[in-house]
């Protein structure tokens, strides 16, 4: 089991190297230039028909007109692309770049685009009775709920900050 364990965890360290630098939609401006992944979750999402190329225009973190973020997939690799989820977290990695200030990546094909998800399913009941999420590794920046990184680079859910991470290191840092 030790070893299905370790296994499963080096799998997912190479796939989060595979994928670069994890970024949030806000850290991306202060990578313009870069290839990276950028994770957000999706706030807007729109096909210009009218519009020469049919762009359709997907807005993480915060919809258009105040988008901090966009991911473009040109009419002609939406094929390519397949389909995109309409709610939920979303990552894209590729070259970043400026369009009206706004940072975005363009997505060429699906391998472009990956739902962000967790190395385990696992949970506990804290002493408020409630169950939560054990901590994990994500390959996408860190999750929904999550309140801390821990030293080995799993996130941790934990809903009081007494005995955090302390089967992982302890806290690297506070999640806001």
């Amino acid at each position: 089991m030790t070893r299905l364990i370790r296994l499963a965890v080096a799998a997912l360290l190479t796939s989060l190297i595979a994928h670069g630098q994890v970024l949030t939609t806000a850290q991306a401006k202060d990578h313009v230039g870069e290839t990276a992944t950028v994770c957000g979750t999706i706030a807007s999402e729109k096909t210009a028909t009218g519009n020469r190329g049919t762009p359709t225009l997907i807005n993480l973190d915060q919809p258009y007109p105040h988008q901090i973020f966009t991911l473009l997939i040109w009419g002609s690799d939406r094929a390519a692309v397949g389909t995109i989820p309409e709610t939920g977290r979303l990552c894209a990695k590729g070259p970043i770049t400026l369009y009206r200030d706004v940072p975005e990546i363009v997505i060429h094909k699906s391998a472009d685009l990956y739902v962000p998800s967790l190395s385990n399913d696992k949970h506990y009941t804290n002493s408020d009775g409630q169950s939560i999420h054990s901590p994990a590794y994500s390959n996408g920046g860190p999750p929904a709920g999550a309140t801390a990184l821990c030293s080995d680079s799993t996130y941790s859910f934990s809903q009081h900050r007494q005995g955090t991470c302390s089967h992982h290191g302890g806290v690297a840092k506070w999640l806001p």
